[in-house]
């Protein structure tokens, strides 16, 4: 098996595989290029990459939301629902993991074509039985076999920023001058740091919305570094073409709702080493797989995405009707930011919640479609 991508995903699969006898080789273009990712993850990802403790930076309690026109709504937890990683640390701690299960690594060495079963890299020709792709949303492998593109390209930028930030809260901030159709975060990254950033469809803009947000909440701080890069929202109809499986990123396995990609790509790229070590007969079981496991939480992700829809004047009506008892409370048994879903089930079914959430409701189609999506999810590919 070959892999093409020695990212989190990337390396995951070539984890799976290895450990399931394949013999297998990672492709890894850019090993010392800064992770174009703000870290933030829940204990389920820890648990299924049986993390070490070294790679985590904070342990999170709260998230403050804050709305266009400045009001704010804290939630707060007595236990731990996410965490900070090092992400640098991540992906090198993955990928020699990887390599300690057996995987060969080429690193620096790109994919430049596919000829047959043959993958054309900068570091010689290599013949695979199974192909696995995790190049990323603008996936070279993906256009060579032919597969079709996830359903949106969003732009994800973030900055690094030397400031003190609360050590246990991520900030969310909503609006449409700030992140179109998206939102803006800070999140601790270490101590006096901070990784601030935002999701958006604004594309080439979206570096100076950021210039403009960091300078506004963190006034006269250094930058230390920028990155940016493509999210993908919605998976394509198909991630598999023969003896190719797209994996991450580039099968658009990724939370609609914040861009967050490590934890569905891992359990998808894990299912994807595992079927690849049985052998191309195997590689059917990918798809369904894959969709079985995450195809709920995606979908309702999706259809909750039109709330980041809503114009500024209804999100400033919605975060302070927020700040209610019952949703305090609901947010403490049920939150969960590996599945939203989950929260939203709970508050459908106490009444004392909807005044609230009308407006979002609204603009995700109404109660009936709210209780279909909070009560069960389709996993059928995505018809686009």
């Amino acid at each position: 098996m070959v892999v093409v991508g020695g990212g989190p995903a990337g390396a995951v699969a070539a984890h799976a595989a290895a450990r399931g006898g394949a013999r297998v080789l990672v492709v890894e273009r850019s090993p010392h290029r800064p992770p174009r990712c703000t870290g933030l993850v829940g204990p389920t990802t820890l648990d299924l990459l049986a993390l070490p403790p070294r790679l985590v930076l904070h342990d999170l309690r709260a998230v403050r939301v804050v709305a266009p026109g400045g009001a704010v709504v804290e939630f707060r937890v007595p236990d731990v629902r996410g965490y900070v990683l090092d992400r640098r640390g991540l992906d090198r701690w993955l990928l020699e993991r990887a390599a300690e299960a057996g995987a060969e690594v080429w690193s620096p060495a790109a994919a430049m074509g596919l000829s047959g079963r043959r993958l054309h890299t900068t570091a010689g020709a290599v013949e695979f039985e199974v192909l696995v792709a995790a190049d990323g949303a603008a996936s070279a492998v993906r256009r060579w076999v032919g597969l079709p593109p996830p359903g949106e390209l969003l732009v994800g930028v973030q900055a690094e920023v030397e400031a003190p930030g609360a050590e246990d809260r991520v900030e969310v901030h909503l609006g449409s001058m700030l992140a179109p159709a998206g939102f803006a975060w800070v999140v601790p990254a270490g101590e006096g740091m901070v990784r601030v950033g935002l999701l958006t469809v604004a594309g080439r803009e979206a570096f100076s919305l950021l210039d403009r947000f960091v300078a506004r909440r963190f006034v006269g701080r250094r930058v230390l570094r920028r990155e940016g890069g493509l999210i993908p929202i919605g998976p394509p109809a198909t991630t598999s073409a023969g003896r190719v499986l797209l994996v991450g990123d580039a099968a658009g396995q990724v939370k609609p709702l914040s861009g967050g990609g490590i934890l569905f790509g891992a359990i998808a790229a894990r299912i994807a080493g595992e079927v690849a070590a049985g052998g191309v007969d195997a590689l059917p079981a990918y798809e369904v797989r894959w969709r079985a496991k995450l195809g709920e939480e995606i979908a309702f992700g999706l259809q909750g995405r039109r709330a980041f829809l809503l114009a500024d004047r209804e999100l400033d009506r919605i975060v302070p009707a927020l700040d209610r008892p019952v949703i305090h409370r609901l947010v403490g048994t049920e939150g969960d930011i590996d599945r939203p879903s989950r929260l939203v089930r709970a508050l459908l079914s106490h009444p004392s919640a909807w005044g609230a959430l009308f407006p979002v409701v609204r603009a995700v189609g109404g109660w009936g479609r709210a209780r279909k999506q909070g009560g069960g999810l389709s996993a059928d590919p995505p018809h686009r």
